[in-house]
């Protein structure tokens, strides 16, 4: 092996170590970044629940056999299917109820991971930022607190939920 392939593989292992760091670095953020967004998505989810609750009582009471803008085919035959009233609704629950579970259970996450830290002095800070979307200004008015303050403690309060959220992979 010459000096010049020496150099070569050395050059090409300082990149390799320089992209794996980056990458590491960014994948550490990414339990984080995911909490933020989770936190963000909290209040629309809590009305999705209501919403779907009540999309079941209506289709429920809903008269499918009388709606002209409803009609269901079979894939690939051009007929109508030979489904009853109850089958219909039976099917539109089931997809609703889906989407109800999905949402329930990831508001029970958050709220486990809320707990968490809810005794937390600046636990305010998460309900501001993530469920109101108050701006900087308002909550440092709200709070009598500096920028630097707010940012340390949300900081904190999410990589602590975080934790929660994603145990070990957080870290």
């Amino acid at each position: 092996m010459t000096e010049k392939d020496v150099e070569v593989i050395k050059d090409l292992l300082s990149k390799a170590v320089t992209k794996a760091y980056a990458a590491g670095k960014r994948a550490a953020k990414d339990p984080y970044r995911q909490t933020e967004r989770r936190l963000r998505a909290y209040p629309v989810l809590k009305r999705n629940v209501e919403r779907y609750k009540a999309d079941i009582e209506d289709i429920k009471r809903e008269d499918f056999g009388k709606s002209q803008s409803l009609v269901l085919f079979r894939r690939n035959s051009g007929q109508p299917p030979k489904k009853d009233l109850d089958e219909i609704r039976e099917e539109k629950i089931i997809e609703v109820r889906a989407k109800l579970l999905r949402d329930e259970k990831e508001t029970r996450e958050i709220e486990m991971a809320l707990a968490y830290v809810r005794d937390y002095p600046y636990y305010g800070l998460i309900e501001m930022i993530y469920f109101q979307g108050l701006e900087q200004v308002e909550i440092e008015d709200r709070l009598h607190c500096d920028r630097s303050t707010i940012y340390r403690n949300r900081k904190i309060l999410v990589s602590r939920i975080s934790e929660v959220l994603y145990g070990a992979d957080a870290l």
